[in-house]
């Protein structure tokens, strides 16, 4: 019975998959389910293709980037891929519980005003992928206390060995090469990595936020995640009930 979605088909998407054996339903653009999360038109489609409400969600399709693009729906990709679909996805599920692979914690206030969420003015550096993994963290949080027959986590998983900093868009090259060879030398094993997403999504360990090798952290102060909450059910309202 796949009765786990797990957004992400390689890297820690695809260990927590291959950990889990026949109840993981990847969805990805080398997925079970072929789709291109940038996109809340494929976003909510995915919804659609499953049936029932799933006994858990992990997130892990993700996206490392310096600059800011817009998709063909006129939305900032890294701010859909890495937050706004996996918002999206849930909404429309609703599963019995959600891991988010994000930063948790790490990453302060970036988001900036709240009408400009897909940087139409602009907008270049750490800021683009940091304040995605901020949404995460609010998400998390306001999730947890809007719907709490929802078990909700977000989990760090820190250096892993995946492909995130060699195909990053809007990186020089020569940083690109030196990031991949550092996170390839002294990053964790995927494998290891997926070991907490797991146990958060199907072994009923307590819901929260996790560094690495399951160590649990403090929730995170997130002051806006109601206006962020507002502000992204505006964003996807179109494909919301």
């Amino acid at each position: 019975m796949r009765d786990v979605l797990v957004t992400g088909s390689t890297g820690i998407g695809g260990a927590v998959a291959a950990a889990l054996g026949e109840r993981a339903l990847t969805v990805g653009r080398h997925g079970m389910i072929r789709a291109d999360l940038s996109l809340l038109s494929e976003t909510a489609w995915v919804a659609d293709q499953v049936s029932g409400r799933p006994a858990a969600i992990v997130c892990c399709a993700g996206v490392f980037t310096l600059r800011a693009e817009h998709t063909s729906e006129g939305l900032e990709r890294a701010f859909v891929l890495n937050y706004l679909s996996r918002y999206l996805l849930i909404r429309k599920l609703l599963p019995r519980r959600v891991v988010l692979v994000a930063n948790a914690g790490r990453y302060g206030d970036t988001l900036g005003p709240m009408d400009d969420l897909n940087l139409r003015r602009g907008g270049r550096g750490l800021r683009i992928a940091g304040r995605t993994q901020f949404a995460c963290d609010a998400f998390a949080v306001e999730l947890a206390e809007r719907q709490p027959e929802i078990a909700v986590s977000c989990v760090f998983p820190g250096l892993v060995k995946t492909r995130v900093f060699r195909d990053a868009p809007g990186v020089p090259a020569p940083l690109r090469f030196v990031l991949n060879a550092v996170q390839q030398r002294v990053g964790t094993d995927p494998v290891r990595a997926a070991q907490t997403p797991v146990a958060l999504a199907v072994n009923g360990r307590e819901p929260g936020f996790y560094g690495p090798d399951g160590v649990r952290l403090p929730g995170p102060d997130v002051q806006r995640r109601r206006e962020l909450w507002k502000a992204s059910e505006e964003l996807v309202g179109d494909w919301l009930p």
